[in-house]
């Protein structure tokens, strides 16, 4: 049980970051930390957990964590009798990288909007939930990119993430109609149906920049077509990976190092994994297109709820179906375009050197 007693400000930070290192987001992609908790039922020493150098920054007293941990009201983190370890909860299952475990997390997670975008702290969030609520377990504050290079700031959406320790209590959260931040009513919903919401609103956004063809009507290809003109270019299947959540001043290279980082991908440009990348900055969505067969399964499978990248929440997919086939048809279609394209130019690049001269030899 959590201790009621009053906590100081660098027992506040000792319990933040070290509940940010065992938290559904962190966890699941800090691969020492996790194989650590894979030995000893999840048990990790103090001696280990003073190698992680922003809890060093706080305090390199173990007794002094260990007594701060104790006080925690969110109950995330569990103190051995002798203080000389600490793990994550047994009862607070971690994420793990599969569908199944995914959406699990989405039961458990709410958005909520409607704070103030210039004055609202994490502290202050932290502090207002875990008094109000004893089931919150982390809360993400979702920000914006204003700006380049050194002159870029990040910018408070008036928006968050919730992550509770049950759906239950998630549900219980949603559907109390009486709850309120600081007297203010807020907008409430689950991270699923916000996700759901926006990526229709993006599909809708790009029908509405379509339209017909300059010569009228747009011709519809049927699937068998296009499946057809698929495996007639011999493109390989289950290679196409779908980010969402993208945008502000994300580029192709910052998806690539994603990739290498987090999922080993090689983007060595002549040799790696990746054919093309179907992505312009600024835009919300991007297609990640692979040499190999069946290759962006795995990674569509690993990717654990969201991936942080510049402060933005980004969700991968697998692309299957119909999708899957307009998408490769596209692509034959564009290189086959860039390719007649590029034979157009060495021509006429002929034409001209030889223009006025001898003729080439044969």
């Amino acid at each position: 049980m959590a201790d009621a007693e009053n906590i100081s400000p660098l027992e506040k930070k000792i319990i933040r970051q070290v509940e940010y290192y065992f938290g559904d987001f962190n966890l699941p992609r800090d691969k020492f930390l996790l194989e650590e908790t894979k030995t000893d039922d999840g048990w990790v020493s103090m001696e280990t957990m003073l190698k992680f150098k922003r809890l060093l920054e706080i305090s390199s007293d173990k007794d002094v964590i260990t007594s701060a941990l104790k006080k925690s009201k969110a109950d995330l983190m569990e103190v051995a009798e002798d203080s000389t370890k600490i793990r994550r909860n047994p009862e607070i299952p971690l994420p793990e990288n599969t569908v199944e475990s995914k959406a699990a997390l989405e039961a458990r997670t709410v958005y909520v909007k409607g704070f103030d975008n210039d004055n609202t702290t994490l502290d202050e969030l932290l502090d207002f939930f875990n008094e109000t609520n004893s089931n919150v377990v982390s809360i993400q504050m979702r920000n914006y990119s204003v700006g380049k290079g050194k002159e870029k700031v990040w910018k408070f959406k008036g928006s968050i993430f919730v992550t509770f320790k049950t759906p239950e209590s998630a549900t219980e959260f949603v559907e109390d109609k009486e709850w309120k931040y600081n007297d203010k009513e807020m907008v409430i919903k689950f991270q699923k149906n916000y996700l759901e919401e926006k990526q229709k609103e993006y599909e809708e956004k790009k029908k509405s920049k379509g339209g017909n063809n300059k010569g009228g009507k747009r011709e519809e290809t049927s699937k068998e077509d296009l499946a057809k003109e698929v495996d007639d270019f011999q493109m390989p299947r289950g290679a196409v990976l779908k980010l969402t959540g993208l945008g502000g001043d994300i580029t192709r290279e910052d998806l690539k190092e994603l990739l290498k980082e987090k999922f080993e991908v090689n983007i060595d440009k002549d040799n790696g994994d990746v054919a093309f990348i179907t992505y312009e900055k600024g835009e919300e969505e991007a297609k990640i297109r692979f040499k190999k067969e069946n290759f962006a399964k795995p990674i569509a499978e690993k990717w654990t709820g969201t991936e942080d990248l510049k402060e933005h929440k980004v969700e991968a997919a697998l692309l299957e179906g119909e999708e899957e086939d307009k998408f490769l048809a596209d692509s034959i279609r564009d290189l086959k375009n860039r390719r007649n394209k590029n034979k157009g130019h060495k021509r006429k690049a002929g034409s001209f050197n030889n223009r006025g001269g001898k003729r080439g030899r044969r």
